[in-house]
This record gives C-alpha cells, structure tokens and sequence, in this order.
C-alpha cells in the first residue's frame, strides 16, 4: 500500500515547536502518519512548518520522549512513527497541568517516586557504560550553564532523568520517566530556564552516590532537588503572569 506524503501547514506562533508536535499528532491520529513510515528530513519539516530547524528538532525531540517517533541511525536513518506508544497518556496529564487540573506539585512527587525507583535498579544494575553516557551529559549540560543565556532545546536537562532511566534496564521504567520528564519539559519550556552549576553539583552527586551504590544517599539528593525545581518552575509562572517580578526571576534562572 503506498502511503501519502504527509503535508504540513505553516506554523505561526511563538512557542513554535509545540505547533510542529500538534500537527504530528494529528497526522498521526487521522491515519495520515502509519506506523513505521519515516518523516520528512529536518531541514524539509522546518520548510513546510516555516520554522527554524531548532524548533524542529525540538518538537522531534519531545515527540520521541513522548513515545510517538522514533530515531534511528544509519544511511536509512531518520524519525520514524512509533507502531505504540504512551503519548496519549504524556498529552492527557500534560492538559491537564496545563488548565490546572493537576497541579505540577503532584508531578513532581510522581517524579520523585518514580526516579528513586530508578535509582534503586540503577544501583543493582548499572554497567561502566551507563555511567559513562550520564558523565557525558553532566559534561555537555556544564558547558552549556557556562554560557548562562536560556535553553531553548529544554531537552538538554531532561536528557539526565532518560539515561538515568535506561541505567535501569527496565523499558516500563524508561517509558514512564521520559512521560514525566515530557510534561516538565513543557514546562520549562515556557519560561526559557537558565542553566545554573548547582543543577550540575546536584547531578554530579547524585552520580558519585550511584557508582557507590548508595541508593539512600541518590535518591535524598535528587527529591531535594526536584522539589526546588517544582518551586522555581511555579515562581516563573508566577512571575510571568506579573510583569514587575519577570525581569528578576529569569536572571535568577535555575
């Protein structure tokens, strides 16, 4: 059966790469986007959505956490639409922090539960290589808190909690901490968070705790810290909605 190109509208809106993941969605709920078949290139998706390829790779970057695409390397690389994925879940819970139905406080206890959960395997199961990959991304994510201006591609501190998950070895824990990490990148998203070196002190020992095996020590250092984000994230909005607090919390940053 030969399947239709899909075909995409420009976008017009200033958070840009949300549009671009509607429009996926949708294709992909009308049965216009199969299971399995590839997407358009980067650079063709960020010429008919009218974007820049930044909030493309974005947008494809929260769809993969969110289950619904695939990437895959290669000469016949690319994203591909996932054949099952939770993304109905990761856009239901999303909705309703979003109107305020859920508030982000039991997000982040979901979270916190659910890392310390991955913490514990992590401690029994993690491998050299496992370290090495979050080592890597603490390294990438201090470079980049360096430079102190906001992250854009907010995907770049939510990529922590997904190799933490995959130390695991357990694919249900990965689904369920990349759904949550989804819903808080969204968050962040929306107030341009500024990188900061406690987020990569916090990181650093929690992974100096993990290659010690201290599953006490990793999982009290990370709920701290996902409790402070959970206030930073509700004092952005906050300060968003009034215009006389914004200036000073977005160069507090976090």
């Amino acid at each position: 059966m030969v399947v239709a190109a899909p075909v995409f509208s420009p976008v017009q809106t200033r958070r840009a790469f949300e549009s671009v993941c509607d429009q996926i969605r949708e294709q992909v709920a009308a049965g216009l986007l199969a299971p399995g078949q590839r997407l358009p290139s980067e650079r063709d998706l960020a010429e008919q959505f009218a974007v820049s390829r930044i909030a493309v790779r974005e947008a494809l970057r929260s769809l993969e956490m969110a289950g619904v695409v695939q990437s895959l390397t290669g000469v016949n690389g690319g994203f591909f639409i996932q054949a099952g994925h939770s993304g109905g879940v990761t856009q239901a819970v999303r909705d309703m922090v979003a109107v305020g139905k859920i508030p982000s406080i039991d997000v982040t206890e979901a979270r916190i539960l659910l890392t310390g959960l991955a913490i514990r395997l992590a401690c029994e199961r993690a491998t050299d290589e496992d370290f090495a990959a979050i080592e890597d991304d603490i390294a990438r994510y201090a470079l980049v808190a360096k430079v102190g201006v906001p992250l854009r591609d907010s995907s770049a501190i939510t990529e922590f909690y997904r190799l933490l998950a995959r130390a695991t070895h357990n694919e249900v824990v990965v689904i369920l901490i990349d759904a949550l990490s989804e819903i808080v990148r969204t968050l962040l998203a929306r107030i341009d968070p500024i990188p900061r070196d406690n987020v990569v002190q916090v990181r650093r020992k929690v992974l100096r705790h993990l290659r010690e095996r201290d599953a006490d020590k990793a999982c009290a250092a990370m709920a701290r810290h996902l409790e402070a984000l959970n206030v930073y994230i509700e004092e952005r909005h906050s300060a968003i909605r009034s215009p006389a607090g914004g200036l000073k919390q977005h160069r507090e940053g976090f």
